[in-house]
């Protein structure tokens, strides 16, 4: 087997490593329930029991993620971030020590899986965050619990989404919701896994979407995410890329980058 093959080969096998993960922690948490160690009332509510489950693997796997991000852009985006961030979905705040706090005058995580609070807390606390970052427990679609937050269209100069529109329910619509969100002449930082440009490793994530979105909270390979936010307003600035050291047959391609909206010039 040349090496050209055995590379796309050990690519979509990567996979499996995560969803034996998730598998495990699956496993870990229904023997929580059944044993009665934690919360098994939970069993009875299947939303609340697939939060649990992901916040589970998530937590497994979020020190493995934090590492591995310091070889990608990310860290470099968040460090551009500035005055009122709303930061999609931080899960446990790997990306709070990577903010200039010089720069940023407020934050809101907003989060909707609980079983990742008290891991997002004792991040904020650790990261010297306390007194500006606030965490909102609902999905960026919930507008009426936004709003209980003072989250309202206009209000921000960052919004940030960090592998969250995978698993959002329709990406169309929140995208738009949050362009919305943005003031004029503000930005988006974007690092999401996205849809493969790669005709077989697209083929592959089909075949691993049929189970990923029910081990992985929602999660979804194939999702063609630059179309959703092309589409989701008039940008003045589009620098968006797939970084450079990622193989074209990944089968976790990323797209990284910022967008400003149209409006008034940026202020930092």
């Amino acid at each position: 087997m040349d090496l050209y093959l055995l590379k796309r080969v050990q690519a979509y096998l990567k996979p499996l490593a995560i969803l034996a993960i998730a598998a495990y922690g699956t496993l870990l948490v229904f023997l929580e329930v059944i044993t009665f160690q934690k919360r098994p009332k939970d069993a009875c509510n299947p939303a609340t029991l697939s939060d649990r489950i992901f916040a589970k693997q998530w937590l497994m796997l979020d020190s493995t993620i934090a590492a591995g991000e310091l070889e990608t852009p990310l860290p470099s985006l968040v460090n551009k971030a500035y005055g009122t961030v709303i930061e999609v979905g931080p899960g446990s705040g790997n990306q709070l020590t990577r903010y200039d706090r010089s720069k940023v005058d407020r934050i809101y995580g907003v989060e909707p899986n609980v079983d990742l609070h008290d891991a997002l807390r004792a991040t904020i606390k650790g990261s010297g965050l306390s007194d500006i970052y606030s965490i909102v427990p609902c999905g960026i679609e919930d507008i009426d619990t936004l709003r209980k937050y003072g989250i309202e269209p206009e209000i921000a100069d960052t919004v940030m989404v960090v592998q969250v529109l995978c698993c959002v329910p329709r990406p169309a619509e929140v995208a738009k919701g949050l362009y919305r969100l943005l003031k004029p002449g503000g930005q988006m930082i974007v690092y999401e896994h996205v849809k493969s440009a790669d005709f077989v490793s697209r083929l592959v994530q089909e075949i691993y979407n049929k189970i990923w979105p029910f081990a992985m909270g929602n999660c979804h390979l194939n999702r063609p995410t630059k179309r959703y936010l092309l589409e989701a307003g008039s940008w003045s600035t589009l620098e968006l890329e797939t970084p450079n050291d990622e193989d074209t047959w990944a089968v976790l391609p990323h797209l990284s980058g910022r967008l400003v909206k149209w409006g008034t010039s940026e202020s930092k």
